[in-house]
């Protein structure tokens, strides 16, 4: 059984995703990560799609910007933008070298459910490790009940506990769960299990 989400190559969706959004406003969950923010040297904006987040980090006085997208339409959003603060990584997660201690901020919104299953823990782990001791984390997991969780979907799906214990070295500051039918922004129905996070690593 595959879901809806798999019926059309993804990065044809994708694509067509990145165009639904290009002009959407912040996302409450990042302008709120931001306000907690301590630092703003760089931010790791990965999933970055239509740059909308990029270019809210960028005005909330972020001095650089690394945006990570495996999509080449993301590449092109990126080239329009066109502001030397902004280093465009065409990559998928499980490819990109994150380093160690590196980001004040990172951002992952809607993204990490896209890494292959059998890569989600060490490339997360790595992402994880990528933000400096006191810097932030803010994205979303998705959960068991969410309906693209089918056979040969692809994607990662988590629990709870399991999504708790991924930042045991990080002070939880926001843990929402959502668990309702809906649509996407490509106005399909969907059933949404989502856990939307922020996270504050530890500074020692």
């Amino acid at each position: 059984m595959e879901s809806r989400q798999s019926e059309e190559p993804r990065a044809a969706r994708f694509a067509r995703y990145i165009e639904a959004r290009r002009f959407d406003p912040p996302r409450p969950l990042l302008i709120k990560a931001v306000a907690l923010a301590d630092q703003k040297e760089h931010a790791l904006d990965g999933g970055a799609g239509a740059l909308n987040a990029t270019k809210y980090l960028l005005s909330a006085g972020f001095a650089q910007v690394t945006a990570l997208d495996a999509a080449p339409r993301a590449r092109e959003v990126a080239s329009e933008l066109a502001d030397d603060r902004v280093t465009f990584v065409l990559s998928r997660f499980e490819a990109f070298d994150f380093p160690a201690n590196h980001y004040d901020l990172v951002n992952a919104e809607f993204s990490l459910p896209f890494i292959a299953p059998s890569e989600f823990v060490p490339t997360f782990a790595r992402l994880l490790h990528s933000v400096k001791p006191g810097g932030m984390f803010t994205g979303q997991l998705f959960g068991p009940n969410d309906s693209w969780n089918v056979e040969n979907s692809g994607m990662s799906f988590h629990t709870r506990a399991e999504t708790e214990a991924f930042f045991r070295d990080f002070e939880i500051v926001h843990f929402e769960e959502e668990d309702h039918p809906g649509t996407t922004k490509l106005g399909e129905p969907k059933h949404w299990h989502i856990f939307h996070i922020i996270t504050q690593r530890a500074a020692s």
